[in-house]
């Protein structure tokens, strides 16, 4: 790793919570996302899980559906939307920065407001996607204010446009009007773009004044008997009569134009401001509505882009390699979009829950934003478990160091052995004992044989053999093969680590800068 992204790597993360920097063997590659994958990780950042309002140390903090996340200057800042407010992380400590509320209501939700002001005298009303400009201030998407709110560092609150009724309407910033807007980004020149979400349109705001990109949607759909209004629609090409459906989050890339989670359509969209275009970057370019369909189908796929599925996809950022990270809510799953090819990183597609361990293994309920912290990491709003999450790569134990030796690592805690792991035809071999004892195996020797067992389940293991015979607690007999032959070397049997991840369920890894091998269990 290049001393600016390790610097970055041990200051944003050490900023925010106690968890280990990333690895500084990690090299980079082309691409930081996709070469470190298989060494992801996620963890809790901050909250119980609980649905509730406490500041304080991030482990004890909670939160009522953290919405959006935004990362500057060692800042890690959450839309707390069931809370009616916006808060912080730094230092391990998770703090309110404005926002407050007026209690609950019939349902037990928190009722929030619109109110300028300072701290706690402020008011929001589900405070969605939030941008950092390069003076500090915070720019919000009020979503149920329908109105862009700004915060300064020390908490004051003003509206920057809308008024507070729904509406579609263009012109001063005090009278215009939006319907939901759920996300906005800043440019480095003060223009502010808004995912004006329930219009179905992309919104501008430079100079005082709100203008229109898009064209609105004219699709009439019946709700409910009865009941009818105007569905987003779909339509590429130039941006004055392009159609989104609920565009829900924007991203600027390093040209300057957005990347745009369509939501409706399950697509995500590119608006390139010097061609005057809006494509269709992933998910099929073609949109077809039945009678009365509100969205277009959702579904789960990798792959090439022009035929990945999405559902529901949300928050957005753009990686220094040109990449765009995807919170694919309702896959509860994070995907990323790279050279034409969407490939998961991390949570298990279709399935929600809240386990932590490995990025592919991991589980999230909905995530709706992300954020990087600047090396490679990131963070993710994982709005349904009410966490703030953080995907990063393993990181080796702290003073663990390359020695000329084979080295073993199972999860955080070096295997000491006085048998060094070889290599052997491109296999690695570990000794038998050593690994088997760590893992929690019993283990007997027997006449150029092992008999190793655990939970009732038997291997019996022979030298020079790639065969070993399994018998599982029922008493069924299974034979498995091994990619190498068992061999001897002074008094212990070696045979390949592969072995014990695919039994033991065990994550097996190459750590090349390390000379080590790393075992690690699938949850943490």
């Amino acid at each position: 790793m290049n001393k600016l992204l390790k610097t970055a790597a041990v200051t944003a993360l050490a900023v925010l919570l106690a968890v280990p920097a990333a690895a500084a063997y990690a090299q980079p590659g082309k691409d930081q996302i996709l070469d470190r994958a298989p060494l992801y990780e996620v963890h809790v950042l901050a909250g119980t899980g609980e649905l509730n309002y406490q500041d304080g140390d991030a482990s004890k903090s909670a939160f009522r559906g953290p919405a959006a996340l935004a990362f500057a200057k060692g800042e890690l800042l959450i839309t707390d939307a069931g809370n009616q407010r916006i808060r912080a992380i730094v230092g391990g400590k998770v703090s309110t920065r404005a926002g407050s509320d007026w209690g609950e209501d019939s349902h037990g939700m928190l009722t929030g407001g619109l109110n300028d002001g300072s701290g706690t005298s402020a008011f929001f009303q589900s405070p969605a996607g939030l941008s950092v400009k390069a003076d500090g201030m915070v720019i919000v998407a009020d979503a149920d204010n329908h109105a862009i709110r700004s915060v300064t560092p020390g908490g004051k609150v003003t509206t920057v446009a809308g008024n507070g009724l729904i509406g579609l309407a263009d012109g001063k910033a005090d009278d215009a009007k939006f319907y939901s807007p759920l996300d906005v980004v800043t440019t480095s020149d003060g223009i502010i773009y808004v995912a004006d979400t329930l219009n179905h349109v992309i919104r501008k705001i430079a100079d005082g004044k709100v203008s229109t990109l898009n064209a609105p949607s004219q699709r009439p759909v019946e709700y409910f008997p009865g009941m009818a209004d105007m569905a987003g629609d779909y339509a590429d090409g130039p941006i004055a009569s392009a159609k989104f459906n609920e565009p829900s989050a924007l991203a600027l890339d390093a040209k300057g134009n957005l990347y745009v989670s369509d939501t409706g359509n399950q697509r995500i969209r590119y608006i390139d401001f010097a061609k005057g275009t809006v494509t269709t970057v992933a998910g099929s370019s073609k949109v077809v509505y039945g009678p009365d369909q509100i969205y277009a189908e959702g579904g789960f796929a990798d792959g090439a882009a022009a035929s990945a599925q999405f559902r529901a996809p949300r928050g957005l950022a753009v990686t220094p390699e040109g990449g765009l990270l995807i919170a694919d809510s309702l896959n509860h799953a994070i995907r990323y979009l790279k050279e034409g090819q969407v490939t998961t990183i991390a949570g298990t597609p279709e399935e929600s829950g809240k386990a932590n361990g490995l990025a592919g293994h991991a589980r999230l309920n909905k995530p709706t934003g992300i954020a990087l912290l600047g090396d490679g990491s990131f963070a993710i709003a994982d709005l349904g478990n009410n966490l703030v999450r953080i995907v990063a790569p393993y990181a080796p134990p702290a003073g663990f160091k390359a020695a000329k030796a084979i080295q073993l690592l199972y999860n955080h805690d070096p295997i000491q052995t006085d048998a060094v792991p070889a290599i052997r035809n491109g296999t690695t071999f570990v000794p038998l004992r050593v690994i088997s004892e760590k893992l929690g195996y019993d283990v007997k020797y027997a006449q150029r044989q092992a008999t190793v067992s655990k939970n009732g389940v038997t291997y019996t293991l022979k030298q020079d053999s790639a065969m070993i015979t399994k018998i599982t607690a029922g008493g069924k007999q299974e034979t498995i093969k091994l990619s190498a032959p068992v061999f001897a070397s002074g008094s212990r049997l070696f045979l390949p680590v592969r072995f014990f991840a695919e039994e033991a369920g065990l994550d097996v890894q190459w750590l090349s800068e390390l000379n080590s091998v790393l075992l690690r269990d699938v949850y943490l």
